[in-house]
C-alpha cells in the first residue's frame, strides 16, 4: 500500500507539470492498488490485533480511500472517508503515547486540503470560515451517523468501524472513571505558576509518583512504621530519574512525528516535554544541593551555628578557645573523628559539593532552555531558574570560603594569614556579587500558586534572598577582628628578630589583608587592567629582594594573571646571594612560567 501511494504521490506531481491524462489515469490506478492492499490490511487486522489497533489500520486505509474519491472527484464520498478517519484518529490520539497523538495529527493535517475542497464541493453551510476539525466533526454527527445506509455505499465495513469506535470509548470512559487516582493521569504539569499539557500517559504517572516519594521525604517523621526521609528521597531521586528517562523518550518521538506533521498541534508537544525534562532536572539538582547543604548545617549546628549566625565562633573573639574545644584530637595529633575526616573540612567539602551539583544543574538547564521554544520559557519562567542557580552559586561560594576561613584558623592548619585572606575575599567579593545575582534573580515564591514539594524544596536550598547573602556578609565582617588578631598571636609567638622580613606582622593594625601587588604594577596588569589583590607577606620597603607573595591554601591567584618583572628579581637576588638566574627560574616555575 505505501509503495503504490508513494508512486502515485510522483506521478502528482508530474501530472500537476505536465497535465497530461495518461498520467492521472496512472495516478488514479496506482491509488486504487494502496487502497485495495490498505483494505485488506483493514480486514485481517481485528483478527490478529487488539481494537486499537484495527481502527488505526482503518483510518488508514480511509485516508487512502479519501484520496482517492478526491482525485476522481467523487466529492461527498472523499468527504465521507475523510471525515470519518479522523474521527477514528482523534479516539486513538486521547491518552495515547506521544508517537501515536503526532502521528494522529500528521494524518489529519493531509485530510485538511481533502475536508476543506470536498465541504465547499459538496455546499456545506459555512465551510469557508470553518476549520477543518470541525467540518469533519460536523459532517460526520449530522450527516453520517443519520445516514448509515448511504454512506454503507460508500464504506462498506461502516458498521463495524463504528462499533469498534463506541466501544473504544466506552473502555476509555471505564478505564478513567474506575481510576481512583484518575488525576495522576490529566497529562499536566503545573509548575511555577505555569501549565503544560501532553499526552503521554506514562509519563504522568511517572510525575505523579515522583512527586508522591518527594511529598513524603518533606513530610518523614521518626514513626517506625513509615519510610525515613532519606529513604524517601532516593526513593524520589530514582523516580525523577525515570522521568527524565521518558521525558527524553517522548521529545524524540514527537519532535520526530512533528517533523512530518508540519501542524501547530504537533508542533506544541516537543516543548511540554522538555519543560518535563526541565522539570525533572530541577527537581534531581534541588536534592543533590539539599543533601549536602543538610549535612553541612548539621555540622555546623554541633559548632554552634544558627540561622542568625553561621559560625559565632570567628565573631566572638575567642577563636583559640573555640578551637581547643570544638577540634577534637589524640595524643598524636590527629583527628579522631568517626567519619576520618575533621568536621571544619567535612563542612568544607559539603559546600564545595553543593557548588559541583549546582554547576551541574546550570549544563542540564542549559542543554533543555536551548531547544524550549519563547512561549513555553514565559510559561515557566525558565530563565528565571538560570538567574536563581547563579545567585545560590555565588551565595555557597561565599559560605564556603567563610568556612574555609575558619577551617584555615584551626590548630590543624594554623594558617591565620590564609584565613584572612579568604575572610577579606568573602566581605570585598563574594557577598556583593552574591547580593548583585540574588537582587536579579528575586524571590518570588509568594506568586506561586501550587506549593509542590519540588518549589519547596528549590525554595530552600536553591532559591536564596538578599537577606541571607546579608547574614554571611555580616558573619565575614565580624570575623576579621579575630583574624586580625591571630595573625597577630602568630607573629608574637614566632619571636620574629628585629629588621626581618616578617617585622611587619608586629603592628597588624596597619596592614591590610588584601594589598595591590606591588610587583604587578611596575609593568604588568591584572584582571581587567588592574593589579591583582593578594595577601601581603613581605614588607617591600625592609627588604632588598622582591619576594613574591606565597599561594595560600584553597586562593586561587593564578586567575589573577599576574605579570612579575622576573628580570628585576634575577638582578636583585644576584647582589644578595651572589647567584645568577637562580631565584627567577625558581619563582616562574611555581607559577607556571
Amino acid at each position: 500500500a505505501e509503495r503504490a501511494w508513494a508512486y502515485a504521490m510522483e506521478l502528482r506531481e508530474q501530472y500537476a507539470s505536465t497535465e497530461e491524462p495518461r498520467q492521472h489515469q496512472h495516478l488514479v490506478r496506482r491509488l486504487k492498488a494502496s487502497c485495495k492492499a490498505a483494505r485488506q490490511l483493514a480486514g485481517i487486522a481485528p483478527g490478529f490485533c487488539d481494537r486499537r489497533t484495527a481502527l488505526a489500520a482503518a483510518a488508514y486505509w480511509l485516508q487512502l480511500q479519501s484520496q482517492l474519491s478526491f482525485e476522481t472527484e467523487q466529492w461527498e464520498a472523499a468527504l465521507d472517508c475523510a471525515a470519518l478517519s479522523r474521527v477514528v484518529s482523534d479516539q486513538l490520539a486521547r491518552d495515547s503515547g506521544a508517537q501515536h497523538y503526532a502521528l494522529s495529527q500528521a494524518m489529519s493535517a493531509a485530510l485538511d486540503p481533502i475536508v476543506r475542497l470536498a465541504a465547499y464541493r459538496v455546499r456545506v453551510a459555512g465551510a469557508q470560515h470553518t476549520q477543518p476539525a470541525s467540518i469533519a466533526t460536523q459532517w460526520y454527527e449530522s450527516d453520517m451517523k443519520g445516514a448509515a445506509s448511504r454512506v454503507s455505499a460508500t464504506i462498506p465495513e461502516y458498521d463495524d468501524i463504528v462499533c469498534a469506535l463506541e466501544a473504544l470509548a466506552e473502555e476509555t470512559r471505564a478505564a478513567v472513571s474506575d481510576d481512583a487516582g484518575s488525576a495522576a493521569f490529566a497529562n499536566e504539569l503545573r509548575w511555577r505558576g505555569g501549565c503544560v499539557t501532553f499526552a503521554d500517559r506514562e509519563l504522568a504517572s511517572l510525575v505523579d509518583e515522583a512527586q508522591t516519594h518527594l511529598a513524603a521525604a518533606a513530610t518523614a517523621d521518626g514513626d517506625q512504621g513509615s519510610p525515613s526521609a532519606a529513604e524517601s528521597l532516593d526513593a524520589a531521586a530514582a523516580a525523577f530519574k525515570r522521568v527524565d528517562k521518558s521525558a527524553r523518550r517522548c521529545y524524540a518521538e514527537s519532535t520526530a512525528a512533528a517533523a512530518k506533521a508540519q501542524s501547530a498541534a504537533s508542533d506544541a508537544l516537543p516543548p511540554a516535554y522538555l519543560v518535563v525534562q526541565l522539570y525533572s532536572a530541577c527537581a534531581l539538582g534541588a536534592m543533590a544541593v539539599a543533601k549536602c547543604v543538610g549535612e553541612a548545617q548539621e555540622i555546623a549546628a554541633q559548632h554552634g551555628a544558627t540561622p542568625d549566625a553561621p559560625m559565632p565562633l570567628l565573631g566572638s573573639g575567642g577563636a583559640d578557645v573555640w578551637v581547643a574545644e570544638n577540634v577534637s584530637q589524640t595524643s598524636d595529633g590527629s583527628d579522631a573523628q568517626a567519619s576520618g575526616q575533621p568536621t571544619l573540612s567535612r563542612l568544607v567539602l559539603c559546600y564545595d559539593m553543593a557548588r559541583t551539583q549546582l554547576a551541574a544543574l546550570k549544563t542540564r538547564m542549559a542543554n533543555a532552555l536551548g531547544k524550549l521554544t519563547p512561549e513555553a520559557n514565559r510559561r515557566v519562567r525558565a530563565q528565571r531558574l538560570v538567574e536563581e542557580v547563579a545567585a545560590a552559586a555565588a551565595y555557597y561560594d561565599s559560605v564556603r570560603n567563610y568556612y574555609s576561613a575558619a577551617l584555615h584558623a584551626s590548630l590543624r592548619y594554623r594558617q591565620p594569614l590564609d584565613s584572612l585572606a579568604l575572610l577579606d575575599t568573602v566581605v570585598a567579593e563574594d557577598v556583593p556579587r552574591a547580593t548583585a545575582l540574588a537582587a536579579a534573580a528575586g524571590r518570588d515564591a509568594a506568586s506561586r500558586s501550587e506549593s509542590l514539594a519540588v518549589d519547596k524544596l528549590w525554595d530552600r536550598f536553591v532559591s536564596v534572598s538578599a537577606e541571607d547573602v546579608a547574614r554571611i556578609g555580616a558573619a565575614a565582617e565580624a570575623a576579621l577582628p579575630t583574624a586580625r588578631a591571630l595573625c597577630a598571636a602568630a607573629s608574637r609567638a614566632e619571636a620574629v628578630p628585629a629588621g626581618s622580613p616578617q617585622a611587619w606582622f608586629r603592628n597588624p593594625g596597619t596592614r591590610p589583608a588584601l594589598v595591590a601587588n606591588e610587583l604587578a604594577a611596575r609593568g604588568g596588569k591584572g584582571v581587567a587592567g588592574r593589579p591583582a589583590r593578594v595577601p601581603k607577606l613581605v614588607d617591600l620597603s625592609e627588604v632588598a629582594v622582591a619576594a613574591v607573595p606565597v599561594k595560600p591554601l584553597f586562593y586561587d591567584l593564578a586567575a589573577a594573571a599576574i605579570d612579575f618583572d622576573m628580570a628585576a628579581i634575577d638582578e636583585r637576588a644576584s647582589k644578595q646571594g651572589g647567584a645568577s638566574g637562580g631565584l627567577g627560574a625558581i619563582i616562574g616555575s611555581l607559577w607556571g612560567r
